[in-house]
């Protein structure tokens, strides 16, 4: 078969309505990379506590929860968190848009007071939804290299398809079983790999990178690779010329991750910065205002590159950290009131207060556009 003729094939195969990706539940960035596409690796950036995992959590309980006919799995490398935290978050995430309560990780574990009993009884309706799920999710959150990141891999594709030589025997290739299957692996995050003796941090990283290009070339896996962004953003320097925005230059570790992705996504948090406006949006607002501005409820999805479509493209979202949900946000000019994105409607009517933060100077940034 000619390049040509794969080309019409997959050609053809859209025209059959099967090459629509996944929604992420962030529509502009599902209009700009066309969904979770099979055989993309995409690359999630961020400074600490920014939401990478909070983006890629929200991700994963969308495309779960609104797909529950579709064969997906998910392979997740949670170096970060244990696999009952990853399934915590997920369970708060559909216990708010199930039963519309708001339960976070901290009331689940009684750390502060016993959860009551009206919540427990949503817990335990949520029970039968989680343990779907956990078949197709994949939890791994022990200590990861490159060589355990290949075999753990290629031993689960090994299970849903079949592995074989080319004819001249120069080229290893891959049959799924069922050819409508999404293969997604995660790794949370890649900075937190652990390096065979002999080995640097970042030629571990660069390795792990390596296999997931051809994986995804030779298998059409997709991957989320999640790396943490270097703190250059928060100098000085790059606060007086108004740079404070994500950029492929604050990758922690190794930049080779950005070469190698077909899509990066950098997870931009102002609040970080002591930002006061961001794009028109109201970060810090004055004291003496009943309106404190959004503050931690606000994120940009900067989308620095993107070989699917269009790149140097920022989406702003509304975010509410206590349970890990993702909203989008309308322009500036379009909110005359800011208040309902404080907090989200429950069954109840329950809202949350916002933090306390001190105001600064604005900043500006780079040119991405809405």
């Amino acid at each position: 078969m000619t390049n040509v003729d794969l080309l019409f094939d997959k050609i053809n195969t859209g025209r059959e309505g099967k090459n629509i990706g996944l929604k992420t539940g962030i529509e502009k960035l599902d209009k700009y990379i066309g969904g979770i596409q099979r055989g993309v690796y995409t690359l999630i950036f961020g400074l600490s506590g920014a939401g990478k995992s909070a983006v890629a959590l929200y991700m994963i309980y969308r495309t779960l929860r609104d797909n529950p006919e579709k064969d997906i799995k998910y392979i997740y490398f949670s170096l970060e968190m244990s696999s009952e935290l990853l399934l915590a978050k997920l369970m708060c995430l559909y216990m708010y848009e199930e039963f519309g309560v708001i339960i976070s990780y901290t009331e689940l574990m009684s750390w502060e007071e016993i959860l009551s009993d009206e919540k427990y009884e949503y817990i335990q309706k949520s029970r039968a939804w989680l343990s779907e799920i956990s078949e197709k999710l994949l939890i791994f959150d022990k200590a990861l290299t490159a060589k355990s990141f290949y075999r753990t891999v290629k031993g689960l594709l090994s299970e849903w398809g079949t592995f074989t030589k080319s004819a001249d025997g120069r080229r290893e290739l891959y049959q799924k079983d069922n050819p409508d299957q999404y293969v997604i692996v995660v790794v949370d995050h890649v900075g937190l790999c652990v390096p065979e003796t002999g080995s640097s941090k970042k030629q571990e990283i660069d390795t792990i990178s390596q296999y997931a290009v051809g994986l995804r070339e030779r298998c059409q896996v997709s991957f989320f690779m999640l790396q943490q962004e270097n703190r250059n953003s928060s100098n000085m320097d790059r606060r007086k010329m108004d740079m404070t925005e994500c950029s492929s230059e604050d990758l922690k570790d190794t930049g080779n991750t950005y070469n190698d992705c077909e899509i990066c996504i950098g997870v931009y948090h102002p609040l970080k910065h002591k930002l006061k406006t961001h794009r028109g949006y109201p970060i810090i607002c004055d004291s003496s205002s009943d309106f404190k501005g959004l503050r931690d409820r606000y994120r940009s999805l900067c989308l620095i590159k993107n070989r699917l479509g269009v790149s140097d493209r920022l989406i702003p979202v509304n975010f509410m950290g206590e349970i890990g949900y993702y909203r989008n946000l309308p322009k500036p000019e379009e909110i005359s009131d800011w208040k309902p994105y404080l907090s989200l409607e429950t069954k109840d009517s329950e809202t949350e207060d916002v933090p306390e933060n001190k105001s600064q100077e604005p900043i500006n940034s780079f040119n991405f556009k809405f």
